[in-house]
């Protein structure tokens, strides 16, 4: 009777699924990808696992189910096979099952990651593209075969998509592998066009000269089909005919892109919108695929999670016995000691941030988005009640909020670089703005901190030059005065508590240091902590009187001295604004160097340090930067510094000075303030309440804040002509069928893609599509065998660097007897026959010790064996063994008179190779700079000073 009840309620539940899709004519069903069609199956990619349907539509049904991600399925040209990419065994490698599912066999073990493109015609092998090579952004295309012995590199000097000809007389394919990119409309130099090498006559030629997208190539007995935008902008289905060399437009899409499409005999099925359709390449029809998902959609499932968050908002209550902590869009209410934890907003479907209590402990401010646009909103510190709103329009991007002391106000900034007052009973106004947004880390209005009776703010804003300049506002007249020019970068203005000085940070000491290659020189440590005297009159804080004798009744005037430092703390704060940039001190005690974050106390100040350079000199400290940096206390009274705490991200104050909660990585700690403190001293237990998440909720609140961020921050507010809310409109309605983060990322690319513009990405989010990783070693050399030979052979032994570990070449370490033309006969003591895959036995060893057996005949008997340390990786030993034989090449044909430098990227790693290759050939009569397969970046300039 049960088994009844359960069928009937599944029954109905199925049901009521059918009407309410049946009922929405417009639901645009799910995010299906990397599609591929043949034996009257239809195979793709879903939740991240594969799904099999029949080829007419239905029920599909899923095959796989491993944590990681399946996908690039491939049918065999017999339809009983199926070969993927997946992580099953902690990389990216190539498997093959049959197509009704089973357990999958691996067929490749090296530790690149491989993409499954296309079966050989005749079923007994695969094509996949891997970066195995040196140099970098360039994959080459393999065959595998299906017994899983090693992959055969095709001839061609690099590829990312292919197709194989039916004859196996060639194979067309794509150099370029820009197809993954969110780059609508494209035109640049990664363009894809599509080639044809021919095996016979060992010629390639081109056969596609558009100057945007041609991609996709599927070599059919009647030509090569392939996908291009060189009409209305749209990727769309063409046939090139080999014989007339004529191209044909055989689909007409204008809305959406035909994505990842693939050819199953007389068929191309392709992604069209959120679904699949099929283009019968007989009749020209396309149809859509109507396809349902049976799924329980575990990937969506609300979720109970230990909040660990690395970056958001954090602060204490007024006196630190509290703390509020932002995590994956929630605001957390935990206790620093003894308490009830509470998740203070509870909201999946919204993002709530830089939440900060008010001094006098009766509200907590916050941001939120749940209006559809940040706004900011007072809340009771239970989450009861309902949420008093107290701004509204557009600010795009809100920054921190800071209480005044007198818990009447709030101010912050917002993404337009405007100041805004804020009145806790509601109500807001602009009170200053910048006009310059052009640096990296630090735009606009950055800090803004009151004094301690609220009646003045002083905050930063960025001038012309990049640099920063402090303010100070009389929040009674409303005057505002400027305090520092733009000459320094000055920052993180803090008042002390008793209303006398106001700190700051500032760049202002040049110590330059010269470097060791050439007579260029950069300016390192050049900031320290600074002070107003913010009452004229007043002697430095640093100037000591001269020693007397004490006298009768001293004692009670010390008393007195006392009660005048209470009275000074609870006074107003008074400024004399005259002559006031002209009481400007430094702060005793500090040597320059890279300080961040200042705040002051009341015997002093608390300020970070950075404590090692980095290459980056866009650097800057909030509640959304990591790293490690050491925490300083300085005393006022001595010009003391201690050291207080060390790995530390950032850190804030309580509103009475008292307390200090800090970040180091995903824990947090409240400890006394301005005493040091050791790791695990104060730790915050965050596992005191668990995030319920529900991801429906999520996805929609995530797509509408990508959607905004371009909004508001893409550099052309035009949006290059796009309808930006009619984007949204397009793409909104497949958020519904995103089944796991990486399909919501996917869509938002799409989405982002419209604009047609470089660099505007999505990535992250919490995605399951890696699993375990498990890392296979490499020898630094490559491996051949003849069809009659039962081992491999050695070959290719990549050139090392003998006297530099970064380009270690195992094979020719000192004591190595291994030679090129060498049998591998056994790793570890297991032999190896030329039917098996070497790099199983690699597996799980990179870094790691390995016996290698060798001989110079194919046989055991008389092998010898050595024992070396492979390679986590060898594509830099790769790389520069490919640089070093480029320059040797320059070297001889030119005669020894042009030198050669190569430019991997943009940043770090290009001035690396800059400064080993280029000032060594400085006296050569020209110099060849070499940027192909460059990475990209901002260092351009500086090469050119010194070119």
């Amino acid at each position: 009777m049960k088994r009844l009840v359960c069928l009937f309620s599944l029954l109905c539940l199925l049901v009521s699924v059918g009407a309410a899709l049946a009922a929405d004519d417009a639901a645009p069903g799910w995010v299906l990808r990397y599609a591929d069609i043949g034996g009257g199956n239809i195979v793709f990619t879903y939740e991240d696992d594969l799904w099999l349907v029949p080829d007419t539509g239905g029920p599909a049904r899923r095959i796989t189910s491993h944590e990681g991600v399946e996908q690039f399925a491939k049918i065999s040209p017999d339809g009983t096979k199926l070969a993927f990419t997946a992580s099953y065994d902690g990389g990216a490698d190539i498997y093959v099952m049959d197509i009704m599912g089973g357990v999958p066999r691996r067929l490749t073990w090296h530790p690149s990651y491989d993409v499954m493109l296309d079966w050989c015609p005749d079923g007994t092998g695969v094509v996949f593209t891997a970066n195995r090579e040196a140099p970098g952004y360039s994959n080459e295309l393999y065959k595998m075969p299906l017994d899983g012995s090693l992959a055969m590199k095709l001839p061609v000097d690099r590829g990312s998509l292919a197709s194989v000809a039916p004859d196996h007389s060639g194979v067309a394919y794509n150099r370029y592998g820009r197809h993954m990119r969110t780059w609508k409309r494209y035109e640049g130099g990664n363009a894809q066009d599509i080639w044809v090498k021919d095996f016979a006559s060992d010629t390639i030629s081109r056969i596609t000269d558009w100057a945007g997208s041609d991609q996709f190539p599927m070599w059919a007995a009647d030509g090569i089909y392939f996908n291009s935008d060189r009409e209305d902008g749209t990727l769309n289905i063409y046939r090139y005919d080999p014989a007339s060399q004529q191209t044909t437009r055989l689909t007409a899409f204008k809305d959406y892109d035909v994505k990842f499409p693939s050819l199953g005999g007389d068929r191309i099925v392709f992604q069209y919108g959120s679904g699949l359709s099929v283009l019968d390449l007989a009749s020209g029809s396309v149809t859509a695929v109507d396809i349902t998902i049976p799924s329980d959609r575990r990937h969506l499932r609300t979720e109970l999670i230990t909040p660990a968050p690395r970056v958001g908002s954090f602060g204490l209550s007024p006196a630190g016995e509290r703390v509020l902590i932002e995590a994956r869009g929630e605001i957390l209410n935990l206790p620093a000691d003894e308490g009830d934890a509470l998740n203070l907003t509870n909201s999946s479907g919204s993002r709530e941030k830089n939440a900060v209590w008010s001094p006098d402990g009766r509200w907590i401010a916050l941001v939120s988005d749940r209006a559809g646009e940040e706004q900011v909103y007072l809340v009771d510190q239970s989450g009861e009640g309902e949420w008093k709103q107290l701004t509204e329009g557009t600010h795009g991007f809100i920054r921190h909020l800071a209480w005044s002391p007198d818990s009447e106000h709030l101010v912050f900034s917002d993404k337009f670089m405007k100041l805004y007052l804020v009145d806790a009973d509601g109500g807001e106004q602009e009170i200053a703005h910048s006009d310059h947004d052009d640096a990296w880390e630090r735009w606009g209005i950055m800090e803004y901190v009151w004094s301690p009776d609220s009646r003045w703010l002083a905050y930063t804003a960025q001038t012309a030059n990049m640099n920063e300049t402090i303010w100070l506002r009389d929040m009674k007249s409303g005057d505002t005065h400027r305090l520092t020019g733009d000459m320094y970068q000055d920052w993180s203005p803090s008042f002390s508590p008793d209303g006398k000085y106001l700190y700051f940070l500032s760049n202002r000491t040049f110590e330059p240091i010269m470097g060791r290659q050439d007579q260029t020189h950069v300016f390192l440590k050049i900031a320290r902590p600074y002070m107003f005297l913010l009452q004229d009159g007043n002697r430095s804080p640093f100037h000591k009187d001269d020693v007397t004798v004490a006298v009768d009744g001293d004692k009670e005037d010390d008393k007195d001295d006392k009660k005048d430092d209470k009275k000074d703390k609870d006074a107003a704060t008074i400024i004399d604004l005259d002559g006031l940039t002209d009481r400007v001190l430094a702060c005793d005690g500090f040597e320059p160097d890279n300080y961040f974050r200042l705040e002051a106390t009341d015997d002093g100040l608390l300020v970070l340090r950075k404590p090692e350079p980095e290459f980056i000199k866009y650097q800057h400290v909030d509640d959304h930067t990591g790293g490690g940096l050491d925490l300083l206390g300085w005393q006022l009274d001595d010009a003391e510094i201690t050291d207080l705490v060390e790995g530390v991200a950032n850190y804030h104050l309580s509103a009475d000075g008292k307390q200090m909660i800090y970040r180091a990585g995903a824990g947090y700690a409240v400890v006394e303030a301005g005493k040091p403190a050791k790791k695990g001293d104060g730790e915050v237990d965050l596992g005191a309440v668990k995030l319920r998440i529900d991801r429906t909720a999520e996805f929609p609140q995530i797509f509408a804040e990508a959607w905004r961020v371009q909004r508001d921050w893409f550099y052309d507010r035009n949006m290059h002509g796009v309808d930006w809310q009619g984007m949204y409109d397009k793409y909104a309605p497949f958020v519904a069928g995103c089944g796991t983060r990486g399909d919501l990322n996917y869509l938002i690319g799409e989405m982002i893609a419209e604009l047609n513009i470089g660099h505007t990405y999505i990535y992250g989010g919490d995605r399951e599509d890696t699993g375990t990783r498990v890392r296979t070693g490499l020898l630094g050399c490559g491996f051949a065998r003849a069809e009659d030979e039962d081992y491999y052979r050695i070959v290719d032994i990549v050139d090392g660097v003998s006297w530099d570990p970064t380009y270690r070449s195992p094979l020719q370490e000192p004591g190595v007897a291994v030679a090129e033309g060498d049998w591998l006969i056994a790793i570890d003591g297991i032999e190896i026959r030329g039917d098996d895959n070497i790099y199983r036995y690699l597996e799980d060893k990179a870094g790691a010790m390995v016996s290698l057996t060798t001989n110079d005949k194919p046989q055991a008997k008389g092998a010898v064996t050595v024992r070396v340390r492979t390679l986590r990786g060898d594509y830099g030993l790769r790389y520069r063994a490919w640089v070093d034989a480029n320059l040797s090449h320059v070297t001889e044909h030119s005669g020894g008179d042009v030198g050669y430098v190569h430019l991997p990227n943009m940043g770090e790693p290009g001035l690396t190779e800059f400064g080993r290759t280029w000032y060594p050939q400085t006296g050569k009569r020209a110099m060849i700079i070499d940027d192909r397969y460059n990475g990209g970046g901002f260092v351009g300039d500086m090469i050119i000073d010194r070119l």
